[in-house]
């Protein structure tokens, strides 16, 4: 053996003699540490279980609820009608066209043939 093996094998006999040598926890400790951080996990989860739930309600609730005269009196629903407009989402992907498909007939091109009719 070298130098360096024996140095390290005297430093890990000094270092096995002087480890603290705790004894392990019996189990039934174990066990009820174990349990009780368990029972308050379970307590934790239960209460955000009911304070979600309270909250869904109290928002069915108050969604629920009609609205006064009085929350109408400010709006003008033919206004309101009048000012708003929908259109869906894929038109802006759709290309500009000359005519609309769907109200106007186009207008077929006509042969340069002697016999006439449409190109096709």
């Amino acid at each position: 053996m070298t130098d360096s093996d024996t140095r390290l094998e005297n430093a890990l006999r000094d270092a096995h003699a002087h480890a603290e040598g705790d004894a392990a926890p019996d189990f039934s400790r174990v066990w009820a540490a174990a349990s009780a951080r368990a029972a308050a996990a379970r307590h934790r989860r239960r209460l955000l279980a009911a304070s979600g739930a309270v909250a869904a309600v109290m928002a069915i609730a108050f969604g629920l609820r009609t609205p006064s005269d009085d929350e109408w009196l400010y709006v003008d629903a033919d206004k309101l009608l009048q000012s708003t407009s929908w259109s869906a989402p894929s038109d802006s992907l759709l290309p500009d066209r000359e005519f609309d498909i769907y109200r106007d007939i186009p207008v077929l091109i006509e042969s340069t043939d002697n016999y006439g009719g449409a190109l096709l």
